[in-house]
């Protein structure tokens, strides 16, 4: 007859082979939600061509109440699913204008392969976050601190006409958003997520490091 000893490891190694079965199915659900909402953004860009120019201002406002909603309303966080497909059909309709610039602006050598520098650094630091640092959940705070500052810089931004005070901003968001990366990569590692969320977390900080990467290239070239 198996020792006791024997029957507790067991249940140890089924309890441990339990929990990375769940684990790695969350992990799955993480990269499908990530491009789904890649998907999704990709739609509004498509239709972003057909976008008038009387609509993008409107649609920029709706962009930013809805991030100052999901930001400091908890009801609005409620209807996360909701606000987050809004949120990634409006963000391609505007994208569209601002990556066609882009790819006049830089050519379409350059364009990709500054989206591809931006990817490298978004697998960088999520390996960071994931396999090198211990614990960040103590950058979260100061993170969210940086995002109330750079909202309200980027507002101070639309009247100011100074290249390097948008330059600043630009590096500040960049910085900003890969640290995001190895935060939220970190809270993986941790199984702090919900996959849903964190699949849409992961497709802002790419897409924000993508524009901004971009954004400095032009300036930059100019």
């Amino acid at each position: 007859m198996p020792s006791s000893s024997n029957l507790v490891n067991h249940q140890h190694q089924n309890a441990r082979s339990k929990d990375n079965t769940q684990q790695n199915h969350a992990y799955r659900k993480v990269w499908l939600f990530f491009t789904y909402y890649w998907l999704i953004f990709g739609i509004g860009c498509y239709l972003g061509q057909y976008l008038p120019v009387e609509w993008r201002r409107p649609l920029s406002i709706t962009l930013f109440v809805i991030v100052l909603a999901t930001l400091f309303i908890k009801r609005a966080r409620k209807y996360g699913l909701i606000i987050s497909h809004i949120y990634a059909i409006i963000i391609g309709l505007l994208s569209y204008a601002t990556f066609s610039m882009y790819m006049q602006n830089l050519g379409a050598d350059v364009f990709y392969k500054n989206i591809l520098l931006a990817i490298i650094a978004f697998i960088v630091f999520g390996i960071l976050g994931y396999f090198v640092i211990n614990d960040a959940s103590s950058l979260g705070k100061y993170l969210f601190v940086t995002l109330i500052a750079l909202i309200i810089a980027s507002l101070v931004g639309l009247f100011i006409r100074n290249s390097i005070f948008h330059i600043v901003i630009t590096m500040v968001s960049l910085v900003l958003f890969l640290l995001y990366t190895l935060f939220d990569f970190n809270r993986m590692k941790h199984g702090r997520f919900t996959p849903r969320e964190m699949g849409f977390n992961l497709f802002l900080n790419l897409l924000n490091i993508i524009k901004d990467i971009l954004n400095l290239a032009n300036r930059f070239k100019n």
